[in-house]
């Protein structure tokens, strides 16, 4: 992780930040992610609620499948716009980039 910390968000725009995150499927099989935790340089967890999912599509880059997530987060009285991925064949969840 090299993004640079203030106040347990990452400054930097393109990133690749391995999260845990809580979502929900509903019925037909869509994901709705609802919040996710990250460790920071100084480990210490940081939990972020999602705000918005402001658009939810799918990416095919070199074989590998991904579902992203253009979602807002609110941290006080700040307010980020992240891509979050999802990759289907690891199962595993990343801030691709801020927005």
């Amino acid at each position: 992780m090299e993004g640079r910390m203030q106040e347990g968000m990452y400054d930097e725009e393109q990133v690749n930040i391995p999260v845990q995150l809580f979502s929900v499927t509903d019925r037909d099989g869509r994901i709705t992610p609802l919040w996710f935790r990250l460790e920071t340089r100084e480990h210490e967890i940081k939990k972020f609620r999602i705000e918005d999912i402001v658009s939810r599509g799918e990416k095919n880059f070199v074989g590998v499948k991904e579902k992203q997530f253009v979602c807002r987060i609110c941290q006080g009285e700040v307010k980020k716009t992240l891509e979050m991925r999802y990759n289907t064949a690891t199962q595993r969840w990343r801030i691709f980039r801020f927005l």
